[in-house]
């Protein structure tokens, strides 16, 4: 009988202890990706709109929830630093351009897909990862995680990670190849840059 009211006390600890574990907080990164990515489907996913009103509509959600500069620099790998600052300001304006053009191409059909944040894990002092997926009906959900780093009281993103595959890594490997190419010269990187978004 003791045995019987021992089990049913732990029994019971046990339940207890259960429900009083704390709920997942929701950090504040995945509250503003959530936002972006609601934003962002509700946006672009919209049908009937043209392509000039999708860029538009890319642009102005990337002026607000990107870290263009940031991006912008990592992605021109150790040449940032033997840049002019006008190399690099140009550099800057065309990346935004090239980002926009090549992904609002991207982004052409979000209508019938659902955008899910999931969760998120602090990486640094002022970094988050934030693991997302989309959803579309009868497919496998494709993961999406965003790299959030916080400015002060603000929070924007870094990069973009689709099924492993860095946005930032990828694309700094894309341009420091063309620089090497180049004689390690960054005009050469603007030259081809300013080449493809010309029609912008």
């Amino acid at each position: 009988m003791l045995r019987i009211y021992i089990s049913a006390l732990s029994a019971l600890l046990l339940l207890c202890t259960i429900k009083t574990l704390p709920a997942h907080t929701v950090a504040p990164a995945e509250i503003f990706v959530t936002q972006m990515g609601n934003k962002a489907f509700a946006s672009l996913g919209e049908k009937g709109i043209s392509q000039e009103e999708k860029t538009s509509r890319f642009r102005a959600i990337l002026k607000d929830d990107f870290d263009i500069p940031r991006i912008a620099r990592f992605t021109l790998g150790r040449y940032w630093r033997t840049a002019t600052y006008e190399q690099k300001t140009v550099f800057i304006r065309l990346f935004e351009k090239f980002f926009v053009q090549a992904y609002t191409n991207r982004f052409q059909d979000l209508s019938g897909k659902q955008f899910r944040v999931i969760r998120s894990r602090k990486i640094s002092k002022t970094q988050w990862l934030v693991l997302s997926h989309i959803l579309t009906r009868g497919k496998p959900a494709i993961k999406v995680n965003w790299r959030v780093r916080k400015n002060e009281s603000e929070y924007k993103i870094i990069d973009v990670v689709v099924e492993g595959i860095s946005m930032s890594v990828t694309q700094r490997d894309e341009f420091v190849s063309v620089v090497r190419q180049m004689g390690g010269k960054v005009t050469g990187l603007i030259r081809a840059l300013r080449k493809k978004t010309s029609h912008q």
